[in-house]
């Protein structure tokens, strides 16, 4: 029985067996010397807040909370505004996590800015804002003090918010939290 088979089909076939071929003896090669990997496919060094320091942030902000009775509500974020790490401590107020997000999001959409200079340039221009408020990934977009951004080597890795307690009160935290890690809050 003779099989009709259009000789586009039987060209895309094998093309992509062909490729399949290549590819694996290159996933071979690399996987019995990960050294001969070509560097345009070598991964690139990136500058964002890892999960171990956005942990570490966490951990030292919870503790320097608890050290004076505050509850608060932990975000942090990488330099894109995409969530790393958060948490809200038992006590802290209501949608505080979500504030918390909201500062670290607009800290890093405007190229990360403290907390004080976003307040600031909403109270000069509000209308700044008009157009970004549903550009959070479903986070608040909130202008406010409270947030600090994470620089290291002067790029900006990300940032990270605080909410719960008055926002200079936050704001001292999240800079010692940052300052825990070797990184600072400006370039």
């Amino acid at each position: 029985m003779k099989l009709n088979i259009p000789f586009r089909l039987m060209r895309t076939a094998a093309i992509a067996s062909l490729c399949s071929l290549c590819f694996a003896g290159a996933r071979s090669a690399i996987a019995a010397d990960p050294a001969s990997v070509p560097e345009a496919v070598a991964p690139l060094e990136t500058y964002s807040v890892s999960l171990a320091q956005a942990m570490k942030l966490i951990e030292s902000g919870t503790a320097e909370a608890r050290a004076h009775h505050l509850a608060l509500s932990f975000a942090v974020v990488d330099p894109g505004g995409h969530l790393v790490a958060a948490v809200r401590m038992d006590g802290a107020p209501f949608a505080s996590l979500d504030f918390a997000r909201g500062k670290a999001f607009a800290s890093v959409a405007l190229g990360g800015q403290s907390g004080a200079t976003l307040e600031q340039r909403f109270k000069d221009d509000p209308s700044e804002y008009s157009n970004v408020s549903s550009a959070g990934y479903y986070a608040p977009f909130l202008p406010a003090r409270g947030v600090l951004p994470i620089f290291s080597g002067g790029h900006l890795l990300g940032a990270l918010g605080a909410s719960g307690a008055p926002s200079d009160i936050d704001e001292r935290v999240v800079k010692g939290a940052i300052e825990s890690i070797g990184a600072s809050t400006t370039r």
